[in-house]
C-alpha cells in the first residue's frame, strides 16, 4: 500500500516523525516542496509539508497524484476549532470539506460552492474516517468526526468563526484540507483529513497566542491518529 501523508508545516510533520517507526529511502524535490519517501511495515509513504495555502496544497497534491500514485492521501495537521463543544488539542476527523472563501453569490450561488462543479462539499473516504475513529490512542482528547472548513484566511475573530460554524455547519476551519480534498475528488483518490485543535478561531479571544503555543502539541495528538490509520489499513 501506497500512502502520501500531506501537512503545511515542518511542526506537523516532525510529529509524524517522532511517532512512526520510518525507514528513510530517499527525496524527490519538485516545485519547491520535499517529497520524502519511506518504508513502514509493507507499506510506502511519501510524506511531504506543502506549505500554507489552498495554492501550495493542492499544487503538492496533484503533483504527489501524478508522480507517485498513492492509494490512499492523509492530510494532517493543526485547525482552529469553531465548536464550544470542543478545546486545544482535540481531533477532528472531517468527515467532509468545503472551501468558506469560495463567494460568488453575486450570481445565485451559495456561499461555497464552486460554480460547476458537480458537489458542494468532498467527502471523505468513509473506510478511512471509521478506521481513524476506532483508534484507542484518544485518551486525553475528544476524537470527533464532522465538517471541516477551509480558506485562505486564519480565522482569529469571534464572529467570522461563529459565522462559518453556522453557515456551514463545520466544527474546525483551516487553510489547506478542502483544496487537497478537491484535488482527490477530481483525481478519485480516497482521502482523509485529520486536525488536532491548536486554538478556538478568535472564539476566547486567544487565537495567535494559542496557536503558537499549542501547535507542536495539537499536531502530537494527530499524528497519533495517523499512526494508527498506518498500523490498521
Amino acid at each position: 500500500m501506497r500512502f502520501g501523508i500531506i501537512c503545511a508545516m515542518q511542526e506537523e510533520l516532525d510529529e509524524i516523525i517522532n511517532n512512526v517507526q520510518l525507514q528513510f529511502k530517499s527525496i524527490v524535490s519538485i516545485a519547491g516542496c520535499d517529497y520524502q519517501i519511506y518504508d513502514y511495515k509493507q507499506n510506502e509513504i511519501i510524506m511531504l509539508v506543502c506549505g500554507i495555502g489552498k495554492v501550495n496544497s493542492a499544487s503538492a497534491t496533484q503533483i504527489l497524484i501524478c508522480t507517485f500514485k498513492p492509494d490512499y492521501i492523509v492530510n494532517v495537521g493543526v485547525a482552529g476549532g469553531l465548536s464550544i463543544d470542543l478545546s486545544f488539542g482535540d481531533v477532528v476527523v472531517a468527515t467532509d470539506l468545503v472551501q468558506h472563501d469560495m463567494d460568488v453569490r453575486s450570481f445565485g450561488i451559495p456561499l461555497g460552492q464552486i460554480p460547476r462543479l458537480d458537489t458542494f462539499s468532498f467527502a471523505c473516504d468513509k473506510y478511512l474516517v471509521n478506521v481513524a475513529m476506532q483508534t484507542s490512542k484518544a485518551d486525553k482528547y475528544k476524537l470527533v468526526s464532522g465538517r471541516i472548513a477551509s480558506g485562505d484566511q486564519f480565522i482569529d475573530d469571534k464572529n467570522r468563526a461563529e459565522f462559518i460554524h453556522n453557515e456551514f455547519n463545520a466544527i474546525a476551519c483551516e487553510m489547506e484540507g478542502a483544496a487537497i480534498a478537491h484535488v482527490c475528488y477530481l483525481n478519485k483518490v480516497p482521502f482523509v483529513v485529520i486536525r488536532s485543535l491548536s486554538d478556538m478561531a478568535g472564539i476566547d479571544g486567544v487565537a495567535m497566542h494559542s496557536f503558537s503555543e499549542l501547535k507542536e502539541v495539537s499536531a502530537n495528538n494527530a499524528a497519533q491518529i495517523v499512526l494508527h490509520i498506518l498500523e490498521s489499513v
